[in-house]
């Protein structure tokens, strides 16, 4: 991702954080106890990531060598939760101003785009050892599942 991205990214977060009120200081009680259960030790941010790519594993029909790639790309990936867990959750922040929300949003974005950067190399890795008729399931199964996701947020 190039600096003009990333720069577009927080200039957007910003913008969208600015256009909280103080009145909505309310919704900051909210985002905190959200990452409380983030950040507890109960939490398992991986296992809805861990069941989704089993079930497209098993689409797939993978061979021996890209059940390796698939597996080096899941062990990234489950590393980049942990890491990305283990940053946002160094410190409980403080939600409570327009200052901490900007913060903590570019905290956040900093984590993932870390986490990408990290994911990425083996993801490619993976989609490349997969014959086309494979890309083509994976290629469908990603955009039902971003089409769902859209779903659940509206």
């Amino acid at each position: 991702m190039n600096k003009l991205t990333l720069t577009a990214m927080i200039v957007a977060s910003a913008a969208f954080a600015a256009g909280l009120s103080p009145a909505q200081a309310h919704e900051g009680r909210h985002h905190g106890e959200a990452i409380e259960r983030m950040c507890s030790d109960k939490s398992d941010s991986a296992r809805p990531h861990h069941e989704l790519g089993e079930r497209l594993a098993d689409h797939l029909g993978l061979n021996d060598a890209q059940k390796t790639a698939y597996k080096e790309f899941k062990e990234a990936r489950l590393k980049s939760l942990e890491d990305s867990k283990a940053k946002l959750c160094a410190s409980k922040p403080d939600l409570s101003t327009f200052e901490s929300r900007l913060v903590f949003r570019q905290t956040l974005m900093e984590a993932r785009l870390e986490a990408l950067k990290a994911e990425n190399p083996k993801l490619i890795a993976f989609y490349n050892s997969l014959d086309d008729e494979q890309k083509s399931k994976f290629d469908r199964f990603r955009a039902r599942m971003r089409h769902e996701h859209r779903m659940d947020r509206e």
